[in-house]
């Protein structure tokens, strides 16, 4: 019978840093089993800004999650975005001598390494080249083509690379925590994976994971990513017009968000009241929610009108037909998805991580998708050292090359 495995993620973010332990039982399952969250310091839009904040916070977060989980936290798969972030749509392939040759798992790994050397940019890291999908002959398209007969085998690609220092100096402040990084996944592709819906993906769908200091967006068409991007532009924004506008703290503006955020002043009481603590003031103030709501709701149609900027010119629209589905941090605030239908003039849903057990009144959050979303896309991965035993002393990824390609080839 095979061992349970544990595998562990970090999501390094603006406001939060996340360690979530899972652990895979002999039917798939994943069953979330630590869980630690730090402040986020010495990192904004996934640059470092000062080093050793960065690993402090960190390792604060894996502390707490050894603790919770009892497994001393080695090496982990690690979360990367930020404006820094680029994607290319690229194909390649590969002819036979033989008309009836069978395709092979090493043909497929040759393809990949072809267009991998192809999309390889100057001072870029290629963070994943994920296989869209796979044409044998010109002209069956298929998902998996090892085993098949044919002359020719092609691939359509979504390539998504990072800037080389923001990559490397990410991976060393890990290092400095003690964390072996033993890969990094794109933002809106973790959070993709934890959210949506292969129904949604074919359908045509447009995924927004909007954190507190970037939107990371995903768009995939017939099944398949066809377009990443990030923009420096979150739920920060929202707590400083907060913070601005009436005169209060950055975390006392934070929390007036997440007490009382609400997305629309027209579904607020317009005498109802709450209490704000301006600087200066020894006591209270009493002000209307409704002017609170107001400042919210300016801010988000902002960063509405932003995404629907940059999603006009993807061209892709025509062909989104299972609307948007909104994660991360700000999509907590009440009513969000109201306005949201409102001014994208399409369905939208609030988008939870799915598919885990365990840890739910604290998980079942759009904060925590990307978080999830990497356990899922480890998971699923075939070539993690099964022993609990040795994941505990050693860490589980004793075979990184193998779960690279893994993670190269996952087509949704």
């Amino acid at each position: 019978m095979e061992k349970e495995k544990v595998i562990v993620a970090i999501d390094i973010g603006t406001s939060k840093v996340t360690t979530v332990v899972g652990e895979v039982d002999e039917l798939g399952d994943l069953h979330i089993i630590g869980f630690g969250e730090s402040k986020s310091k010495g990192i904004d839009k996934g640059v470092i800004t000062n080093r050793n904040d960065a690993i402090k916070s960190i390792r604060e977060s894996v502390n707490l999650a050894e603790t919770t989980s009892g497994f001393k936290i080695v090496d982990a798969i690690v979360n990367i975005g930020g404006p820094h972030i680029e994607y290319q749509n690229d194909k390649e392939f590969l002819t036979f001598g033989v008309s009836q040759k069978e395709i092979t798992h090493e043909d497929i790994e040759s393809l990949h390494a072809k267009v991998i050397s192809k999309a390889s940019k100057e001072n870029y890291e290629i963070i994943h080249a994920l296989a869209k999908r796979y044409i044998i002959d010109d002209e069956n398209d298929v998902l998996d083509p090892e085993g098949m007969i044919a002359s020719k085998l092609e691939a359509e690609f979504h390539i998504i690379l990072d800037k080389q220092t923001s990559y490397y100096n990410l991976k060393k402040v890990i290092e400095s925590a003690g964390i072996f990084p033993a890969e990094f996944v794109a933002n809106s592709v973790a959070s993709a994976t934890s959210v949506l819906y292969n129904e949604e993906k074919e359908m045509g769908v447009i995924l927004l994971d909007i954190g507190a200091g970037t939107t990371d967006i995903a768009i995939y068409i017939e099944g398949a990513i066809e377009y990443t991007k990030s923009i420096p532009i979150g739920g920060n924004q929202i707590t400083m017009d907060i913070a601005h506008r009436f005169k209060v703290s950055k975390e006392d503006a934070e929390a007036l968000k997440k007490e009382h955020g609400v997305a629309i002043v027209e579904a607020v009481d317009p005498e109802e009241t709450i209490n704000i603590y301006p600087r200066g003031y020894e006591e209270p103030i009493e002000i209307n929610k409704s002017l609170l709501v107001e400042t919210i709701e300016a801010r988000v149609l902002d960063i509405f009108d932003l995404i629907k900027k940059e999603l006009q010119l993807t061209q892709l629209l025509g062909k989104v037909n299972a609307g948007i589905v909104i994660t991360g941090g700000v999509a907590n605030i009440q009513h969000l998805k109201t306005l949201a239908e409102a001014s994208f003039g399409t369905d939208v849903r609030i988008g939870k991580p799915k598919d885990y057990r365990g840890f739910s009144e604290k998980l079942s959050f759009p904060q925590y998708a990307t978080s999830i979303g990497m356990l899922t896309m480890l998971r699923d991965s075939t070539n993690i050292i099964s022993s609990p035993e040795l994941n505990r002393n050693h860490g589980f990824f004793n075979k990184i090359k193998e779960f690279m390609d893994t993670v190269r080839n996952w087509f949704y």
